[in-house]
């Protein structure tokens, strides 16, 4: 209904409505009794005011008026008696509607069906004084029938607003903002049609079959209930009301005109009986529909919160999924999109520093600037924790980067007001661009996940954006590295992980103690047996948080190898281990190994483990704390890699380690660059000064390993030394040495 043309239509439909439920009702007085089945007057002026509000009371007074001038049965002195009556009672029934929670805007379930019978005895009660009275007065009714014409108003008034009003007030017209509903597909056009079709035939059937040609032929009036329970579960609130209300009508002119399969009652006990039928053919429909739909209302909401983010509102995991699916199948195939995903960096020490409740806040206020940023055709929703996808419409290419900073800085620019201080944080973007229809939305989102992972490895607070071609890379390698850290987890599972073992060789030939070596660990293959070395799988591993997993199970597997064989155990000085970066920051890590320890028969001064330098200087003071912890226990301390990470030496004497292993590198090259000699010999001097052993990595030949013996290492391994073997056969073989010079 248009909106400027919808008040004149509504007072011209509601008088319309009104003058012929009164003729109606003229219709509907049955018996000699004079039994009037119901009063439609009192439900239509119940739902005006109910849906458009007490203002517009005026609309019953012009109804009445229409309806007397027009109605030739009733004086015009009566009038003022059926005003009074109908405002009173549609104003007192809506006042107990309202406060019961019933509103103009109120769905229709069961929480709120048993409110209109209690309006239609309010409405009833309230009008009854009103009407009696005029009744008497104008000579309608004798003094000596003032009890039967109170019941009359009574029942006509409540069974009114019983039968007519849920139906009236879900088909009243109202202006819906919400967009039109698709069109209808070929099956519910054909249920529909079905179904109007069954209940026009029910109805004629009752209305055409006399009633003397079949026994019980009133029990026919069971076909169209069951077509309207049928219309009840199946198709929307307004074609079942319509049906409930035009069923209801119809069945009740039958009655009252002695037509068909219906009788006309007699006396004022049959009247009763009609209308109690009347109302259950009318109301059971009513009734399964709210149930149906409160169901329905009862899931779609479900659905609405498993779709929702509490926290921020915005769509979650499915919610995004959902409706980024659907955004991007309705629009055009040639349409730029960007689809960006944010990640605040660091968003744990917030959390740390302010607490849970204020991390929260951090959030929203983060989702409250994104939103504020978008257009109105883009979509904002909350992945987990602290990550958000955006997906932008019309975004060309030439755009989609200071498009994408400028969300950046949004989210990380914020300063969020938490007491006397503020908090903040930085945040990456990845993103990518396309066309819709040439990407769907988890092959963009995992693109867009790729890129932000690169922007967090260069340190953060930046974009990075990738199209498919470069996207699909990072997101293969990205796969594969996932692909690795599964099999590293399972095997960690499954135990099938080798403990292999290199000798550490003193340069010193006069050396007499006993055998080092350094502990290498090896992943079986389950399907062909085949060992996969440490640059296979440790990367992965350490990139997806195994590390320290990783590092414990080869400690214990270790010592309990060595446990096992006390002979082996004699002859270790010292047995090295390597560990990821992620074991040295881990405080579980250091609990492990001093609960490890405590139990195991090797000596703590025979362990050593290995960090490498750029995890030690990446943390430096978590890095001396681990291995200032370490020492007390006993355990000795490498520096692993030493030199790859051009470290300042001042970081040698801040770090209690005993023993510095030279970068690879530095051997390969020994022989040939002039550079390597001058930082080995650095090296050693250094370690020298501060009492530190050092140890060649890569010693390949004889020639590497005299040139570094003459440098002043102190210790080498590699091929040209000892190859890895099984760490059962390690200890079969004595100790490699080298000759005097």
């Amino acid at each position: 209904m248009p909106e400027r043309l919808r008040p004149v239509l509504l007072v011209v439909l509601f008088v319309a409505l009104y003058w012929g439920g009164i003729l109606l009702a003229d219709h509907l007085i049955v018996g000699p009794d004079a039994v009037v089945l119901l009063w439609p007057p009192g439900a239509l002026a119940f739902v005006l005011l109910l849906r458009e509000g007490r203002r517009r009371w005026w609309m019953i007074v012009l109804a009445e008026v229409v309806s007397a001038l027009f109605w030739i049965q009733a004086p015009l002195v009566f009038l003022p008696f059926a005003l009074a009556a109908n405002l009173a009672g549609a104003f007192a029934a809506v006042t107990l509607a309202r406060r019961l929670g019933l509103h103009r805007d109120s769905p229709f379930d069961l929480g709120n069906l048993h409110i209109l019978p209690l309006g239609g005895l309010t409405l009833a009660l309230a009008s009854l004084p009103f009407g009696l009275t005029g009744l008497l007065l104008t000579g309608m009714s004798p003094p000596e029938a003032a009890g039967a014409a109170a019941l009359k108003w009574l029942t006509a008034n409540t069974l009114g607003v019983v039968l007519l009003a849920p139906c009236v007030w879900l088909l009243w017209p109202t202006h819906d903002p919400r967009p039109p509903a698709p069109p209808l597909n070929p099956l519910e056009r054909l249920e529909r049609g079905t179904w109007s079709a069954a209940l026009l035939a029910s109805l004629a059937a009752l209305g055409l079959l006399p009633y003397t040609a079949v026994a019980n032929a009133a029990a026919m009036a069971a076909l169209p209930g069951l077509v309207l329970l049928w219309g009840a579960i199946r198709l929307p609130a307004r074609w079942a009301a319509g049906g409930c209300l035009v069923s209801g009508l119809i069945l009740a002119i039958l009655a009252a005109t002695d037509t068909g399969a219906l009788r006309e009652p007699q006396n004022t006990v049959d009247a009763l009986i009609l209308v109690v039928l009347l109302f259950t053919l009318t109301l059971a429909p009513l009734v399964l529909m709210a149930a149906v739909a409160e169901s329905r209302r009862t899931a779609a909401e479900m659905l609405r919160r498993s779709r929702t983010d509490p926290l921020t509102g915005l769509p979650n995991r499915g919610g995004l999924q959902h409706r980024a699916g659907k955004a991007l199948e309705a629009a055009p195939a040639d349409l730029p999109m960007l689809l960006l995903y944010l990640d605040i960096d660091n968003f744990e020490r917030i959390n740390d520093a302010a607490g849970l409740t204020e991390g929260d806040r951090y959030l929203q206020a983060i989702a409250a600037r994104l939103r504020e940023a978008l257009g109105p055709d883009d979509l904002l929703g909350r992945l987990d924790t602290d990550r958000f996808v955006l997906l932008l419409h019309g975004i060309p290419a030439a755009q989609a980067e200071a498009r994408a900073e400028a969300l950046r800085r949004a989210a990380g620019d914020y300063r969020h007001p938490c007491g006397d201080r503020w908090l903040s944080s930085t945040a990456s973007v990845g993103g990518i661009g396309f066309a819709a229809g040439e990407n769907g939305y988890d092959s963009a989102l995992a693109l867009a996940a790729a890129a932000c992972a690169a922007a967090k490895e260069q340190g953060g607070d930046r974009c990075q954006l990738t199209d498919a071609r470069s996207g699909n890379e990072a997101v293969a390698e990205r796969r594969a590295a996932l692909g690795w850290a599964t099999r590293v987890d399972q095997a960690l599972q499954e135990g099938r992980f080798r403990l292999f073992g290199q000798s550490i060789v003193p340069f010193d030939p006069a050396y007499t103690g006993g055998r080092h070596l350094e502990i290498l660990v090896r992943m079986v293959e389950p399907s062909s047996g085949e060992l996969l070395t440490p640059e296979q799988f440790v990367p992965a591993a350490e990139r997806f948080k195994l590390g320290p997993k990783l590092d414990r199970h080869v400690l214990d597997r270790t010592l309990a190898w060595l446990e096992r064989n006390p002979a082996a155990l004699a002859q270790v000085e010292l047995c090295a281990i390597n560990l990821c970066a992620a074991s040295v920051n881990d405080p579980a890590y250091l609990a492990f190994l001093r609960e490890r320890l405590a139990r195991s028969t090797v000596p703590p001064e025979r362990l050593c483990l290995e960090i490498t330098e750029t995890s030690a200087v990446r943390d430096f003071n978590e890095a001396r704390s681990f291995i200032a912890a370490a020492r007390k226990l006993g355990v000795r301390l490498a520096l692993d890699d030493f030199g790859a990470g051009f470290s300042s030496f001042a970081y040698l004497s801040r770090l209690e380690v005993d023993f510095i292993k030279i970068d690879g590198g530095f051997s390969r090259d020994i022989e040939h660059s002039v550079l390597s000699v001058s930082i080995v010999r650095a090296i050693t001097e250094i370690a020298r000064i501060l009492d530190k052993r050092t140890i060649a990595e890569f010693v390949e030949n004889d020639a590497i390993r005299r040139r570094l013996t003459q440098l002043g290492v102190d210790y080498g391994q590699g091929y040209g030394i000892d190859h890895p073997r099984p760490i059962e056969q390690f200890f079969h073989r004595p100790a490699p040495l080298f000759p005097r010079h």
